[in-house]
C-alpha cells in the first residue's frame, strides 16, 4: 500500500470516528433523539454544551491532533510501501483502545445523570471535531524531524 493510500486511510478513519463521536454525543446534549438516557440537556444548555464542544475540539485539533497527524505521517513515511495492517502504529492502536475504554467508562459508570449529560454532551462532539481536523491534517502534514 502506498504512502498516499495509507494517509488516505488514516484521514478517512479519523474523520469517520469523529463524525460517529459527534453523533453519539448529540443525544446527551439534547440535540438528537435520546431514547433511554436518564438525563439530557435542554434549552440553552444544549447550545452551550455544543459551543463548548466545538471550542474544545478546535483547540485539541489544532494542538494535540495536529501533532498526532504528524506522528502518523512519520510512521507512514518510514517505508515506501507497507501492508494495510501497518497503517496504524502499535502505540496508536493502544492509545485508541485506551480512549475507547475511557469513553465507555464515561457512558456506563454510575454517576449523576445531569453531570453525565454535560460531560458527554461536550466531550464527544469536541473530540469528534478534533478528530475531523486531525484527519484533514494527515493529508498535508509533514513528518516529525528525526530525534537527536
Amino acid at each position: 500500500m502506498s504512502i498516499s493510500a495509507r494517509k488516505t486511510v488514516v484521514c478517512l478513519v479519523w474523520i469517520a470516528v469523529g463524525v460517529m463521536l459527534i453523533w453519539r454525543g448529540l443525544p446527551y446534549a439534547g440535540l438528537r433523539e435520546a431514547d433511554g438516557l436518564d438525563a439530557v440537556l435542554t434549552g440553552n444548555n444544549s447550545w452551550i454544551a455544543l459551543a463548548l464542544g466545538v471550542i474544545v475540539g478546535i483547540g485539541k485539533g489544532l494542538t494535540a491532533l495536529k501533532k498526532g497527524a504528524r506522528r502518523a505521517v512519520t510512521h507512514i513515511e518510514a517505508s515506501e510501501t507497507a501492508p494495510f495492517y501497518s497503517v496504524f502504529s502499535p502505540v496508536m492502536i493502544v492509545l485508541v483502545l485506551a480512549m475507547v475504554g475511557l469513553g465507555l467508562l464515561l457512558r456506563l459508570a454510575p454517576y449523576d445523570a445531569d453531570i453525565k449529560a454535560w460531560v458527554i454532551g461536550i466531550l464527544y462532539p469536541g473530540i469528534g471535531v478534533a478528530l475531523i481536523l486531525g484527519g484533514l491534517f494527515v493529508r498535508t502534514a509533514e513528518p516529525l524531524p528525526p530525534k537527536g
